[in-house]
Order: C-alpha cells, then structure tokens, then sequence
C-alpha cells in the first residue's frame, strides 16, 4: 500500500500510538437468523495523514472491506454493515472491525475492536464453556477452578457418573455430560441464557460451587413473556457436605491427587403453571478466576 505526501512525514523509528477504533452492533439482543447492523469508526489521532486505509467489518472471519482513502489528522471515518445471523447461531458471536492503513512509504500498521453479543443456547451442553474433568493420567487438560483443579473421571466413575449416564437425585434423573476428559463439560454461570422445553413443577440443576458458596439471581422466561426470578445458594465443592446430592471421593489439583471428598448438589426453582421457553442462568459472577466464587452447572432437567 503506498499513497501521496502526509501532512507529515512519519520516521519508522519514531513510536506510533494507533488510532482508535470503535464498534457497534444494534440491536444489542438479536435472535438467531435475525439482521443485525455493524457501525464502526476509526478517528485519526495521529500527526500524520493515514493513507490507504482500508476499514474491515467481520462476523465469524467473513468481511466486508471499505476503502477509505487518506485519512488527515484529526479526521473520523464511519461505516456501517448490515448482516444477517445464522438460523443456529447461538452463545457468544463476536464481531471485528479492523482498520489497515500505511504510515509511511515502507510501512502499515493497524487497528482493531471487537464486540460481541449473547444469543440463546439451544440446550445447556450448547453452553458449555469450561472443562472440568480430567484423567487421572492426564491432570492438566481441565481446570475448574482457575487454579490448574479438576474433577477425576475415574473417581466420578466410581460413583456411577461416566459419560452419558443417567442418574437420579433427590427424585430426579439427569444425564451427566457426555463428553471425554478434557473437553468442555459444564457452564460457568454468569447469566447465559438456554431455551428449555418440557413439561413439571421444578427446573432442578446439578452442579457444585468453587472458591466458596455461588450465589447468585436467575429467571424463567414464560412462552407467554412473562418472567420469574429465582435465587441460588450453592456450597462450596470442598469436603463432603450433608447437604450433597454425591460425595467424589477425590479430586485433582496441580500437583497431583488430592484425597479431600468432593460434593455436588442439587438445587432448583419451583415453575408456575405454565410454559417455560428459557432459562436465565444464575448471575455468580463473569467467569472462570481463581479464588473467586463460581457455580458449575453440569445437567439441568425439567421435573
């Protein structure tokens, strides 16, 4: 990319801060196979004109270029894409928008933002974003805590949770996921939305707490629109508690084998006589830190 004289030149040895650049997407809560429109703007706060500067707005590493031309200091450029979701989109889909541009006659540089919005998981395996069980071969490829801790397939196994069963608690049946060691297993609850169906009196959850009790605010969503709150309390996956629903009788940290028992729980919302369409996950907190609290919620069933 090479263009005409800068309003002034730029030294390659000279550090260059890049222009910010900014992005939107409206509406903010869009449904799968919906149009959503991307707004991104790059300002020129440089001293030096921006030449060629070429503006890329993407969505899943599909985009759309947009030719700017020279951009003089000072000078702020918008453009603006329109795109449609794909009809099973769901989770997290994020958008980028990135701007290329030459500095001086032997260089480019550039600049990038991202934005992202949270669609419905269609189910709660779709919402699946931690890995928290490993082998006892095998320690480092779950972390359930943030601090290189996971649940032992083995010991799991040794308390009829392998991959896909079916298990009851409490008077209620689960499947435990179905998934190898390693691999996305359970849902850090921060809010996620998964749609539901079924019909019962109870939305039940199985699950434990890291880094203390989880607590958190969650909803029903009704087909009729309506919503429900609902709060959650759940302890901490640390020894074996009366409250809990199994007791592991090991788990792994980052050395190795630690013989503590481990508990998961139980715990649910009484549904009103009615459709449910979607459940709001508990609000504990942003995601996977360690020392901070998280609810891992590995089944959930509608009872």
């Amino acid at each position: 990319m090479n263009g005409g004289p800068s309003s002034r030149p730029c030294r390659p040895e000279e550090d260059f801060l890049g222009p910010p650049v900014s992005l939107t997407v409206s509406p903010p809560r869009p449904e799968p196979g919906s149009a959503v429109t991307l707004t991104a703007t790059i300002t020129n706060t440089a001293r030096i004109a921006l030449r060629d500067t070429v503006l890329y707005l993407a969505v899943d590493g599909t985009g759309r270029p947009s030719r700017l031309g020279s951009l003089a200091p000072d000078a702020t450029a918008t453009r603006s894409w329109r795109t449609r979701l794909a009809d099973d989109a769901e989770g997290l889909v994020s958008f980028t928008a990135h701007a290329l541009f030459d500095i001086h006659h032997d260089g480019s540089d550039c600049a990038r933002a991202t934005s992202s919005v949270r669609l419905p998981n269609r189910s709660l395996a779709g919402a699946f974003d931690n890995a928290g069980i490993a082998s006892d071969d095998a320690l480092t490829v779950a972390d359930i805590d943030g601090s290189r801790s996971s649940l032992s397939a083995q010991a799991l196994a040794s308390v009829g949770l392998t991959p896909g069963a079916v298990v009851t608690y409490d008077g209620t049946a689960f499947t435990w996921p179905d998934t190898r060691p390693g691999n996305k297993d359970n849902v850090v609850a921060s809010g996620q939305t998964v749609l539901l169906s079924g019909s019962g009196s109870r939305l039940a959850f199985l699950g434990t707490s890291t880094w203390g009790e989880g607590k958190g605010e969650g909803a029903l969503v009704y087909a009729d629109g309506t919503r429900q709150a609902f709060s959650v309390a759940v302890p901490d996956w640390y020894g074996a508690n009366d409250s809990a629903a199994v007791v592991v009788p090991y788990r792994h940290i980052s050395t190795g084998r630690d013989d503590t028992p481990i508990s998961l729980y139980v715990f649910g919302v009484e549904l009103r006589d009615k459709e449910v369409r979607a459940v709001v996950l508990p609000k504990v907190g942003d995601g996977l830190e360690s020392g901070v609290p998280a609810l891992h919620i590995f089944a959930m069933t509608v009872a």
